[in-house]
């Protein structure tokens, strides 16, 4: 009975110290940044459109990403893909044809593309939320 306890007292201590941790530094593959150039950014439909026709091709279920934002005041944002869901071959595709997006003409901002990068959690602004969001 008195290990029980005590195990039950070490395991939650255990996860509440796990739950106050501050976030690290993760890379993801590739990241996908919309900026403004002054009226707001960019829509996203195109890289979604993207997204589900990759999807299509080579019969995936699900792609997820992270959504950071609002980085900036007129709501700034990136997405950062972990692509944990493809194989090798299909990152690399994914990758590489993604970059290949360009914005719709009516769009009035732009949005880059960042390979290997590496986001801290503690450098965004104070009110940047990380949410999920699933493809």
């Amino acid at each position: 009975m008195k290990f029980k306890l005590f195990l039950t007292a070490i395991l939650s201590n255990l996860c509440l110290f796990l739950m106050a941790q501050p976030e690290i530094k993760k890379a993801y593959p590739i990241v996908v940044s919309f900026n403004s150039q002054c009226c707001g950014v960019p829509s996203d439909s195109s890289v979604r459109k993207f997204i589900t026709l990759f999807k299509k091709r080579y019969r995936i279920k699900k792609i997820s990403a992270y959504e950071f934002g609002p980085l900036g005041r007129e709501g700034e944002f990136c997405l950062a893909f972990n692509l944990t869901e493809l194989n090798k071959k299909q990152t690399d595709y994914f990758i590489t044809e993604i970059k290949n997006i360009k914005p719709l003409p009516k769009d009035k901002g732009t949005f880059s593309f960042e390979e290997k990068y590496e986001i801290d959690p503690a450098s965004l602004p104070k009110r940047a939320s990380k949410k999920e969001v699933i493809f």
